[in-house]
């Protein structure tokens, strides 16, 4: 079996891998650890995708688009004189990525492929890269960038009650999250999530490459360079970016360093000081987040078990010192940060999670063991699969929003808790319901439907595309209703029979915690595939309806105690009579 996770980012790209159940490994690209995410159009269409983008890059700019993440809203670039799809070019990067763990794993396929992305990416971005994606792995999960970092570092502090903060200063975003060990589980919650989209280490660069215009003298001639069209001057700019970034890495290791101008300039020579005078507020920002999210979280910084820096920027050693003047604790960064959210993406997901939807439950996160991924620990943990659980929520989940509530540049999270998978993320919006115009309803990956009277969104899980309600007031306790999406590989209209014959052998694989299977039930006004789990420990039933619907598997469970049977039916068959399936691909 081969597990592949990739942290795209916005200069560089991640990939991690996990084969036969070894210890993940970082996959080197041509001799790095990180595969530069910068694409090239050639002029037959073909796409370049790292160093040779890179290399091409001087032939004719235009064609060159060195951080395509931050292009995730537009539909299509221009890249030289091809439009090109938004989705084609993170599929270059995507595919590449995913071409080199083969390389590696002996040119075996992908199992499960797990994609990280940030925390403030809705619906539509995440769309973008799983459709990107698709195919390229059987089964894909995808995981938001704090939280897999949080899951990285958790396991270097074993225990119940033990708080994180992770703060990921990437190359184009800032996230902090704060995670919880439970006491007596092997859950994490996170408590809060921060950040900001519109920073990271290609600002810096170009803050650096600015003050370098500013201090080399000749401006007419500097503007030359910076706006020259032809070759040579194309040619210089390529090369003194390199450099410029290459003496942003330099500084973090040593207190100056000279960088080399092309004529008619001199070479700069540029201190750590002038670096830390240019990106001091940013950077300020970046900390006064992480005590933003720890505020969040009901918590004060003494009662941190520690703060961990992720990201490449995060080697500049003004983060460390500012983390530690503005927070009292000493923060700790580890051997190549900016590979630990590949590593704990396959980290947050369960090797065993190859598929949602009917009897895939959500599984507890073995994260409390010192593992290969998680710290500098060199043995591994397997998770075991024991079947559906109910979902027990922090008391801190905050109530379902009435109204939506604008996006801004900064984003702000909210308790999260992780299972076999990890995230949740509240993701309601008000909508205009034929029946109800004032119906709350839920839109989550490729499903919508109305959030029953009296009941709340409580959590979920990104990796599962699942979502969690409860009644309101009874966040705790056992009755609940759940929707998860599994995505096929075939149209389950076309090709029905293979749907159910595959819904067939999942549920002959969980006997006899299962019964009463029955294809072609009929259940809140339209056809379903049904089947009822018994969860004896909890003394709960779970009700499962099952919808087919284009290349969608959306399964609805209904889990309920004696004494919550009627509204939780009711509520139920709400659910089931208004999900709606978006046919996106």
């Amino acid at each position: 079996m081969l597990r592949v996770a990739v942290d795209f980012g916005t200069s560089s790209t991640c990939v991690a891998i996990s084969f036969q159940g070894r210890e993940p490994q970082v996959v080197v690209v041509d001799g790095q650890p990180l595969l530069s995410s910068a694409v090239y159009a050639g002029t037959d269409g073909t796409l370049f995708v790292g160093q040779e983008a890179e290399r091409q890059a001087a032939l004719d700019p235009s064609r060159f688009e060195p951080h395509p993440k931050r292009r995730v809203d537009e539909a299509e670039l221009l890249l030289g004189d091809r439009v090109i799809p938004v989705v084609q070019v993170f599929r270059a990067v995507l595919g590449r990525a995913v071409a080199e763990a083969r390389r590696v794993a002996g040119g075996v396929p992908v199992d499960q492929l797990v994609l990280t992305h940030p925390a403030d990416w809705g619906g539509v971005r995440t769309q973008v890269l799983r459709q990107a994606a698709a195919g390229l792995g059987n089964r894909i999960l995808l995981v938001p960038e704090p939280v897999a970092a949080a899951v990285f570092h958790s396991a270097s502090f074993p225990g119940p009650g033990r708080i994180l903060a992770v703060l990921d200063l990437g190359g184009g975003t800032v996230d902090v999250s704060v995670v919880r060990t439970e006491p007596n589980t092997t859950l994490f919650t996170v408590l809060a999530t921060k950040g900001n989209p519109s920073f990271g280490g290609a600002d810096i660069d170009q803050s650096l490459l600015e003050h370098l215009g500013r201090v080399a003298g000749h401006p007419e001639e500097w503007d030359s360079l910076m706006r020259g069209r032809d070759l040579l001057d194309r040619r210089r700019r390529r090369v003194l970016q390199q450099d410029v970034r290459g003496a942003k890495e330099t500084l973090s290791r040593h207190p100056y360093t000279d960088v080399p101008l092309p004529s008619p300039f001199p070479d700069a020579h540029i201190t750590r000081d002038d670096l830390e005078r240019l990106i001091a507020e940013p950077i300020g920002a970046a900390v006064d987040l992480t005590l933003a999210a720890v505020r969040d979280a009901g918590i004060t910084p003494a009662q941190l078990s520690g703060i961990f820096l992720v990201g490449g920027s995060s080697r500049i050693p003004l983060v460390a010192r500012l983390v530690a003047e503005r927070t009292g604790v000493v923060p700790v960064t580890l051997d190549q940060p900016e590979t630990v959210v590949a590593r704990g993406a396959l980290r947050a997901v369960a090797p065993d999670v190859t598929h949602t939807g009917l009897l895939t439950g959500p599984q507890p996160l073995s994260g409390l063991h010192s593992t290969g991924q998680h710290s500098t620990g060199q043995h591994s943990t397997s998770h075991q699969n024991t079947g559906p659980q109910p979902i027990f929520p922090p008391a801190n989940f905050p109530a379902t929003p009435t109204k939506p509530r604008r996006k801004t540049g900064l984003y702000t999270g909210i308790g999260l808790l992780l299972l076999a998978l990890v995230g949740g993320g509240i993701g309601l919006r008000v909508a205009l319901d034929q029946d109800d115009p004032a119906a709350t309803t839920i839109d989550r990956y490729d499903y919508t439907f109305a959030l029953p009277d009296g009941w709340t969104q409580t959590g979920g899980s990104p990796g599962i595309m699942r979502t969690e309600i409860k009644p309101t007031g009874a966040e705790q306790g056992n009755d609940l209703v759940l929707v998860q999406e599994r995505e096929l590989a075939f149209d389950s209209g076309t090709d029905q029979q293979r749907a159910l014959e595959r819904l067939r052998e999942d549920y002959a694989k969980r006997a006899p915690d299962v019964s009463e299977y029955e294809e072609g039930a009929s259940f809140g006004g339209r056809t379903v595939v049904h089947y009822r789990e018994q969860l004896t420990k909890q003394g709960a039933t779970v009700d499962w309806y099952v919808i087919l619907e284009g290349k969608y598997q959306v399964s609805i469970g209904c889990q309920y105690t004696e004494a919550g049977r009627v509204p939780v039916r009711q509520a139920c068959e709400t659910v089931v009579r208004s999900t709606v399936v978006r046919r996106g691909k």
